[in-house]
Parts: C-alpha cells; sequence; structure tokens
C-alpha cells in the first residue's frame, strides 16, 4: 500500500496512515514515509528530522529508512548513518569470513568433506566474485575426486586384492568386443574433444579399463586434476614403479599446496605396497592416520596391511 501511495503521488492519504500507524505503535514502512516525504517537497525541520530517526530506531528500522536518498538534501544525518551501517555490515561480513574460513580450514583439516561442502556454500553465496572462493572450489572439487577414487580403489586392495583386479582379464569374448569399442570411441572423443577426457578417463577408470584411462587421460589439458588422476591410475593399473615416479614429480610441482604432500605420500605408500615393500607402506600410511586420524581411507587401508593391529 505504502509503494502504491508514493507511485499514485497520495501523499495525504500515506500519511494520515503514517499516523494511524504510529497511533496504535504499529511498524511504519520508513523507506517509503522518507520517499512521500522528500517527493511531497516539504522540507523537515531539525526537530522532525530528529523524530523520524528516533521513530526509525524505536522499530530497529534505521537501516530501512536510509534506503531512501530523498531526504539526503535536507540533513547529512541521512548520509552519514548509511556511510555506517555500511561500514558495520562490512564488518560483520568480514568477520564472517574469517570464521567460515577457519571452520573449512577445521573441515578441510579433519576430511570432513559433506560439512566443507555445506561452509562452502555459504561462503560462495556470501562473495560470489571472490578469486579465493573459487580457488577453495577448485580445490575442493579436486579433493572431492580424489576421496571418490581413493574410495573406489579400495576394493583393489582388500584380500581378495588379486581377485578383483584382474576380473577384467575373464572377459567373454563380446564383453571383450564391447570394451575395444568403447575404448576406441573414447579415444576418438577424446582426441576431437580434449576437455572431455579427463571425464572419460574416469569412466573407463570405474569399468576398471586403467591402462586404457591412461592412454585417454594424455588427450586431456595440463591440470593439477589431471596430475592426480594419472597418479591414481597408474597405481589401479599396477604400474607401481612408474606410480612412484610420477609421485616425486608432483610433490615437487605442488610443493606449495599441504594437501598435495599428504596425496603424494598416500599414493607411494599404496605403490610401494604394490612392490612388496610392506614395512615401508605401513610405516607411511601410520604416519598419514596420526596426522589425519579421519581419514577412513588410510585408516582402512592400514588395518588391512597390519593384520588389525593397528
Amino acid at each position: 500500500c505504502a509503494q502504491f501511495f508514493n507511485a499514485a503521488g497520495l501523499f495525504p492519504i500515506f500519511f494520515q496512515q503514517v499516523r494511524q500507524l504510529s497511533n496504535d505503535k504499529a511498524q511504519i514502512p520508513w523507506a517509503q514515509f522518507a520517499e512521500a516525504v522528500g517527493r511531497s517537497r516539504m522540507k523537515p525541520t531539525d526537530a522532525e528530522i530528529d523524530a523520524i530517526f528516533s521513530g526509525a530506531k524505536s522499530q530497529d528500522a534505521l537501516s530501512e529508512l536510509v534506503l531512501s536518498h530523498q531526504l539526503d538534501i535536507w540533513s547529512r544525518k541521512f548520509g552519514d548513518a548509511r556511510s555506517q551501517i555500511a561500514k558495520v555490515r562490512e564488518e560483520e561480513l568480514l568477520s564472517r569470513r574469517a570464521k567460515l574460513k577457519e571452520e573449512l580450514e577445521f573441515m578441510r583439516a579433519n576430511r570432513l568433506v559433506e560439512q566443507e561442502e555445506r561452509i562452502l556454500k555459504e561462503v560462495e553465496s556470501l562473495f560470489p566474485s571472490d578469486a579465493d572462493v573459487k580457488r577453495e572450489r577448485e580445490s575442493f572439487e579436486i579433493r572431492w575426486a580424489r576421496d571418490v577414487i581413493a574410495k573406489a580403489n579400495l576394493e583393489f586392495e582388500t584380500p581378495e586384492a588379486d581377485h578383483l583386479a584382474r576380473r577384467t582379464d575373464r572377459l567373454t569374448p563380446e564383453q571383450e568386443s564391447a570394451k575395444d569399442l568403447i575404448v576406441v570411441r573414447a579415444l576418438e572423443v577424446a582426441t576431437a574433444k580434449p576437455e572431455l577426457a579427463y571425464d572419460l578417463a574416469l569412466s573407463l577408470h570405474f569399468m576398471d579399463f586403467h591402462n586404457e584411462a591412461i592412454d585417454v587421460l594424455k588427450a586431456a589439458p595440463v591440470s593439477s586434476s589431471v596430475d592426480w588422476l594419472k597418479l591414481d591410475l597408474l597405481i589401479a593399473a599396477r604400474l607401481y614403479v612408474d606410480a612412484l615416479t610420477e609421485t616425486s614429480r608432483l610433490e615437487i610441482l605442488y610443493s606449495a599446496d599441504p594437501e598435495a604432500t599428504f596425496s603424494a605420500t598416500y599414493a607411494r605408500a599404496r605403490a610401494l605396497k604394490g612392490l612388496g615393500e610392506n614395512s615401508a607402506a605401513i610405516d607411511l600410511m601410520r604416519g598419514l592416520v596420526r596426522v589425519r586420524p579421519g581419514y577412513k581411507s588410510a585408516q582402512t587401508f592400514l588395518m588391512d596391511w597390519s593384520g588389525g593391529d593397528e
């Protein structure tokens, strides 16, 4: 109604309604009231301006009042209040951002992926254009993918590892033919559209075509996610010596990222286990579990490798 009165220029009727609201101690539409006063070309006295401010404050609506700029020409109090409110809100926002960042770091350190994503979404809603937030999202997506792959790879190093890892060796002729068609087509698409190579390689990985996935991944543009997927593929394909070499390369390449050191050590432990270096693999994984007790994949590997003694 207040918007309508202003749009129609029915200021006297609006002021009558405001007087009634005031008498009833009801909430007044302060932004529209300021608009009406300004547009009616009535210059308020200093006492009236003070009364307007006091009324808005009493109803916790000062921030609503200064949404209107109509009365700025009559008093600096409106602009000053607007600036002060904006400053307070900015400080509150920065404080909230710092708190959310602390929560993000805690969730990341404790591998609480679902909680981390929830907080990250809140940060993104508050700071949609922030470059740091975008980097946080990219980092989260990479770590999430690594975690998914790590969980998928757990099945290959259980007591039935040989049976599970070699299941593709027993494909029927029909299945082998289908596999060839899938791989050929994946290579064709990856070559024509390199931006799809990563997703195609990941799909082949989940179908247990690890060596073929490595070939497809070669067409992908260089990125950190491609590098880490290649490392996982080398381990899944039981190319452990190559995996150790790749681990050392990634440690150097991403030395500035603490998560990279953790991931590289995790991969090195799995590669050493694949080469029969059980003691060294257990020591590395044990160190990771001490640093990240909430990292379930590392805990599961350690329990399996140590025979449940950990």
